[in-house]
């Protein structure tokens, strides 16, 4: 039982300093032994739970692209009101991403080297297949009167980018615009200020 708990806190170890350094620099930048040194263990060890870098990389991003994508899915493939399932997706973007604010940057980084991975997981995710009854559903809200004209891609790119850009951005969010404040605590309460934006902008 105790050797059985030392492994499981061990790779949880792996994984934690596998987010740190392939966040910070990719597939390519990282090392193997960066990471078991973050780990506090020696590199075999490293190697006796995950073989290469590459598998262990493609666990830590499935994790992290996972994390980013259900709660879009699950946003999209909603039946509940349109300003509801807004005030919702705001919501769990960032919790997500005040609990993992290393996620944003790090999918982003390996979108633009794998594409068409990333778009395979997003269709198995049903992200596409949700996309168009979301679509469907803005555009009945259109035709009822109860929204204003609006394309709706261009307001789930809204939604999303509002959600997810003040995490990427922070570094320089922090040195511009909020110096003086505490960002987490910003962070913490733009999830109502960002569903508030979207909503207003769409009611008639």
């Amino acid at each position: 039982m105790k050797e059985k708990k030392k492994s499981i806190e061990t790779e949880g170890n792996i994984l934690i300093a596998a987010r740190q350094i392939f966040a910070k620099k990719g597939l390519a930048g990282a090392r193997m032994q960066e990471i078991a040194d973050t780990a506090g263990i020696n590199k075999a060890l490293l190697h006796y739970y995950f073989t290469s870098k590459e598998k262990l990389f493609e666990q830590v991003f499935e994790e992290a692209f996972m994390k980013i994508m259900r709660p879009l899915a699950l946003f999209l493939a909603d039946d509940s009101d349109l300003f509801q399932k807004i005030r919702s997706i705001c919501h769990v973007y960032h919790e997500v991403l005040i609990e993992f604010p290393f996620l944003p940057n790090f999918v982003l980084n390996e979108v633009t080297t794998d594409p068409f991975r990333v778009f395979s997981m997003m269709e198995m995710e049903g992200v596409i297949e949700g996309k168009e009854k979301t679509v469907r559903q803005i555009n009945k809200a259109v035709e009822l009167g109860e929204i204003r004209a609006i394309d709706p891609q261009e307001l789930i790119l809204n939604i999303v980018s509002l959600s997810v850009f003040p995490f990427v951005a922070r570094p320089i969010a922090e040195e511009l615009l909020f110096k003086n404040i505490d960002m987490d605590k910003m962070l913490k309460t733009r999830a109502n200020q960002v569903a508030d934006f979207v909503i207003q902008s769409i009611r008639i």
